[in-house]
């Protein structure tokens, strides 16, 4: 199994409620869904960090740098076929789309994202 993992932070000076509702808008949502039908994603994700006592507590315990606060994952059985989908104009079309609602409240530069495989 290949995963997509993409950990996002929001733009400075956004508020949490802010990025909230753009994480959570429908507009975004049918974005994320249409990302994984065109790439035949068998599952996705969207996750927002927990702002809880909690986590800060294991962030100041561990000395760990202040988390992401939202991510996004899509998987797949076997990533053979992403490449050549992404070089696709029906994906650059909908990832120039991605990219565009994205910068309202993503910080980019801030962000990261990267492939994984499960060794199990």
């Amino acid at each position: 199994m290949i995963r997509y993992i993409n950990c996002f932070r929001k733009k400075a000076g956004m508020t949490d409620e802010e990025f909230r509702q753009f994480w959570c808008n429908a507009e975004y949502n049918e974005l994320v869904n249409e990302v994984a039908l065109l790439s035949g994603a068998t599952r996705h994700a969207k996750n927002l960090t927990l702002k809880v006592e909690a986590t800060q507590r294991l962030i100041h315990d561990r000395g760990m740098g202040a988390p992401y606060d939202a991510v996004l994952e899509y998987w797949w059985q076997d990533a053979a076929q992403l490449m050549p989908l992404y070089e696709s104009p029906e994906a650059k079309a909908l990832l120039d789309r991605v990219s565009e609602y994205q910068n309202q409240f993503i910080d980019l530069t801030g962000s990261t994202a990267f492939f994984t495989e499960d060794d199990s």
